[in-house]
């Protein structure tokens, strides 16, 4: 029997919030809660809300971290910064609808210079700017609009890229030669994505490559996919032929009444796609020869994660049919069907990693694969996990 003074080592205590494996601190958490004004400590919190509140502050903390060091990152920078942080929210839809109606101090403007366009008197769009005549404050704008205080612009405005662009001042409110004092009116209620985050129609640019042991290159890249040279594209679709969505969309625009009249014929009408399933047809109008039409899950559907993955294999088995050299494929799942991007990027490389890793390399034909994406998070996303893929 061991002792009081034996010097026997006594286990360390540990609360429920450390056997949770939670960081953030709970009993701080419960005690906030328990004093906030419609709680007023006269109602009961329970410790395992303030530790389900703890844990899902922890974890939109770590997600926002991650991307605000990608933005600063993609501006080459060292620190995190207010404004990094703002691009990183502002950028991911979850995050901004979340942010709706919410200023974040110090972090700048989201449209940069492009709020002051040359001749622009109207208050349209998403941030009006107006003059009030009558009151004069001193000071000259520095190429963003603080929301929180009126200033005066003098003649010109610096822009986001060191240009300068002159504001004339409506005349039928503000005479000639006097001074304005211009307010912005913000209505952050219906933020839009940034526009720089689109790319321009024509435009590829390659971010990340990568070649896999299989001899298989795999490529990101910022673009429109009909811009992209490859022997056929990737239509995430439902059980039918169509082109819905953003990338069906975009074919269908380029291709025009050649691609429409392809697949209006009555094979493609009555054709069902099983679920995970790919069908393949002509790309007529575009630069590829044939387009892949895949029935990808929703995120909501139970194994949601393997069916994704069977259905990028399926997608290779129509290119080894078919002896393509070349695919262009989006992010399937990520968009309608409520993919996280982290997850979809995970799943679509880890399936194309294992399906080419268990064939022959005379089985296939294939040598590049080239992940064609609009916004800059799904950019990051993919560069992040294919850096990460591990074969």
């Amino acid at each position: 029997m061991t002792g009081r003074g034996s010097g026997a080592k006594q286990k360390t205590r540990r609360g429920f919030y450390q056997k949770a494996g939670v960081v953030f601190p709970v009993r701080r958490i419960q005690r906030h809660l328990r004093g906030h004004h419609l709680v007023n400590h006269k109602a009961r919190v329970s410790t395992t809300g303030a530790l389900y509140l703890a844990a899902v502050l922890e974890y939109i903390t770590a997600e926002v971290l991650e991307l605000s060091g990608m933005a600063a990152h993609d501006n080459k920078k060292k620190r995190i910064s207010p404004k990094s942080i703002f691009l990183a929210i502002k950028s991911d839809d979850e995050f901004r609808q979340l942010t709706q109606g919410s200023i974040m101090p110090h972090s700048g403007n989201y449209w940069g210079g492009a709020l002051l366009s040359a001749g622009s008197n109207s208050s349209s769009g998403p941030t009006a700017i107006q003059p009030v005549p009558g009151k004069t404050v001193s000071g000259q704008s520095k190429g963003h609009l603080n929301l929180r205080k009126s200033k005066t612009i003098k003649g010109t405005v610096s822009s986001r890229k060191g240009r300068k662009t002159h504001q004339q001042a409506p005349q039928n409110q503000v005479q000639a030669g006097a001074q304005a004092t211009w307010t912005s009116i913000s209505h952050r209620t219906a933020l839009p994505p940034a526009m720089d985050d689109e790319p321009l129609p024509g435009t590829v640019e390659t971010l990340s490559q990568r070649t896999l042991v299989s001899g298989v290159q795999l490529s990101v890249l910022k673009a429109d996919i009909t811009s992209v040279e490859a022997d056929c594209y990737v239509n995430p679709t439902s059980s039918s032929v169509a082109f819905a969505g953003q990338v069906g969309n975009r074919m269908l625009a380029v291709g025009g009444a050649l691609l429409h009249g392809t697949i209006a014929g009555e094979l493609y009408q009555h054709m069902v796609i099983p679920p995970c399933g790919a069908v393949t047809s002509p790309a007529a109008g575009l630069l590829a020869q044939h387009i892949i039409h895949c029935n990808s899950p929703s995120w909501t559907e139970t194994d949601s994660i393997q069916k994704l993955q069977q259905t990028v294999t399926n997608c290779l088995d129509e290119v080894t049919r078919l002896k393509l050299t070349s695919v262009a494929m989006p992010s399937i799942g990520s968009g309608g069907n409520r993919f996280p991007k982290h997850t979809a990027a995970q799943t679509i490389l880890r399936g194309i990693s294992t399906y080419y890793k268990n064939k022959p390399p005379t089985d296939f034909h294939v040598k590049r694969i080239i992940f064609v994406l609009y916004d800059k998070q799904s950019v990051n996303v993919f560069r992040t996990e294919l850096a990460r893929l591990i074969e």
